[in-house]
């Protein structure tokens, strides 16, 4: 708890005067999508111009989710008493006849498509400035020279803090993931601290180690390879967790290659979380099933936030205290970054009153 603001993992609240990823760019076509996102029904779709639109998934008029209807050029028709609405939200027809009440609206959120993201502002859209969407050349995904592909969609039926904080936390990769991605040798490991604005990471630096077996597969190298690595994972609060790779051969000096994962994560509600997970390097990747590894990798740790999470769920939180050790910094440091993001929210609006 800060400032009366609950942080606790599996609880936690979120912000919203935020950019949230909505979904990839392949999953946003002519045929409806709906999301909850943060707490929202949320009727994603493109217009014939190919530009995404993000509205409130429910007719003001009785309450039909507009999803049950159908589109009409640019217009969402409702599919219980026909009444159309544009792209921008407004009621542009009424079949019925009558004057077009001025309530007669729902929210258009505003959206941007950047490289295969669509990214939406749940919050006050006057504060919607596309500036704000993180850096995606130095995420890796649009730098030059690099390779960059969209990935998985998975969602996990838990509050966000618990696959954002698990995604940046090292020391659980020895016990969990069963030597796929380290050999046994991160958890005790020394690590830098680094916070940078709203970004805060941990830096680790292994020499002249062996690979385990998915990295060997994602970075092509052969078995015996020994490489001098770091290991940074970095938390750009509250919609994204990097997960960066550098390595240089032992035996190869000119040999150095960067992997990077990108894991946007999007509440759908308190209690729920979309995970958009990307991958970017400076080499291309011709493993044929490396996104079917990175699922296989994701879901170990979906299967234990989950049990997490309904073992909250069923004690409460005063039965379910927290403690934390020193390794946990990074993931207080997420928490105190958020609940500053909220408040100043709640500030705002409490002034505009």
């Amino acid at each position: 708890m800060q400032d009366g603001i609950n942080m606790l993992p599996g609880v936690a609240g979120y912000p919203r005067d935020q950019w949230y990823v909505a979904g990839f760019s392949r999953e946003i076509t002519r045929e409806f999508t709906t999301r909850n996102i943060l707490d929202m029904p949320v009727l994603l779709y493109r217009k014939e111009d190919g530009g995404p639109v993000a509205l409130f998934d429910r007719c003001p008029h009785r309450g039909m989710p507009f999803s049950k209807g159908k589109l009409l050029g640019d217009v969402v028709q409702c599919g219980y008493h026909g009444m159309e609405f544009g792209a921008d939200g407004k009621c542009s027809h009424i079949p019925s006849g009558g004057k077009t009440p001025a309530a007669m609206c729902v929210s258009s959120y505003p959206v941007v498509e950047k490289w295969e993201w669509v990214w939406i502002w749940m919050g006050d859209p006057g504060l919607a400035d596309p500036a704000l969407i993180p850096d995606h050349e130095e995420l890796g995904i649009t730098r030059e020279g690099w390779f960059s592909e969209p990935g998985i969609h998975l969602h996990v039926a838990a509050n966000y803090l618990l696959p954002f904080e698990n995604l940046v936390d090292a020391t659980h990769i020895t016990y969990l993931h069963h030597g796929l991605i380290d050999t046994g040798n991160v958890a005790a490991h020394p690590y830098e601290l680094r916070a940078e604005g709203d970004r805060v990471g941990t830096i680790r630096v292994f020499k002249n180690e062996p690979l385990p077996p998915m990295l060997t597969k994602t970075l092509g190298l052969p078995p015996e390879a020994r490489v001098d690595r770091c290991l940074e994972l970095w938390a750009h609060a509250p919609n994204l967790a990097l997960v960066r790779i550098s390595l240089q051969s032992v035996d190869k000096q000119d040999m150095k290659m960067e992997n990077h994962l990108i894991v946007a994560l999007t509440p759908d509600g308190i209690k729920g979380t979309h995970q958009f997970a990307v991958m970017a390097a400076n080499f291309p990747n011709p493993h044929p099933g490396r996104f079917d590894d990175l699922r296989n990798l994701l879901m170990e740790d979906v299967v234990v936030i989950e049990e997490i999470q309904r073992l909250f769920d069923r004690l409460g939180e005063a039965d379910a205290p927290e403690v934390s050790v020193r390794s946990d910094d990074i993931a207080i440091r997420i928490r105190r970054n958020i609940a500053a993001m909220i408040s100043r929210e709640l500030d705002s609006k409490a002034k505009a009153a």
